[in-house]
C-alpha cells in the first residue's frame, strides 16, 4: 500500500519542548542565576523553545516544594542542577541520590567541590567540577539538552 503522504513526513522536524529546568542551590549565599542566565542564552541561540519554567530554588526545601507540582502533574524536568555548599551536607548528598533515583528520566547536574564525598567513578551521578565556567557550561547544554535529552540515551563517558 503507497503513502502518498510518506515523502512529505520525511522533511518533517519535531521539535519536542524542554521540560522545566530547576536550579537548587544547598548554600544560601550562592546565587544560580548566573547559569540560569547562561542556560536561557544557550536555548535561545540554539532554537529551542524556550517556553519551559526555570526556576531557581535557594535550599533543598524550597527546590522540593518547587519540583513537587510538575512532579504530581506527571511532568519531569529536563534539567535539575543541584549546587552543593563547599561543605556539602549529608541532607544534600542524599537529596541528588534521591533525585537520581526517583527521576532517571531527568538529568541531574551536581555542582561539586574536589573533595566532594561520592565514588567519582560512579555513572549514577553527573559530577561538574566548580568553579563552572561559561564555556563547560555550554558543552554540558549540548550534551544534555541536544545530543543525549535523557541519561538512560546518554553515552557515559562524557565529561565535560
Amino acid at each position: 500500500m503507497f503513502f502518498p503522504f510518506a515523502v512529505k513526513l520525511k522533511f518533517l522536524v519535531i521539535f519536542s519542548p524542554v521540560g522545566h529546568i530547576f536550579f537548587i542551590s544547598d548554600d544560601p549565599a550562592t546565587d544560580l542565576s548566573e547559569i540560569a542566565n547562561w542556560t536561557l542564552d544557550w536555548m535561545l541561540s540554539h532554537d529551542i523553545s524556550a517556553d519551559t519554567a526555570i526556576y531557581t530554588c535557594k535550599g533543598i526545601a524550597q527546590g522540593e516544594k518547587a519540583l513537587d507540582t510538575p512532579l504530581s502533574q506527571g511532568e519531569s524536568p529536563a534539567l535539575i542542577v543541584l549546587d552543593h555548599a563547599s561543605a556539602p551536607t549529608k541532607e544534600s548528598v542524599l537529596f541528588g541520590k534521591r533525585l537520581r533515583d526517583a527521576i532517571p528520566e531527568s538529568w541531574i547536574v551536581e555542582l561539586v567541590e574536589k573533595d566532594y564525598p561520592i565514588d567519582r567513578d560512579s555513572n549514577e551521578a553527573f559530577l561538574l567540577p566548580k568553579p563552572v565556567n561559561k564555556n563547560s557550561w555550554d558543552e554540558v547544554l549540548q550534551y544534555v539538552l541536544d545530543e543525549a535529552t535523557t541519561p538512560q540515551w546518554s553515552n557515559a563517558t562524557f565529561k565535560p
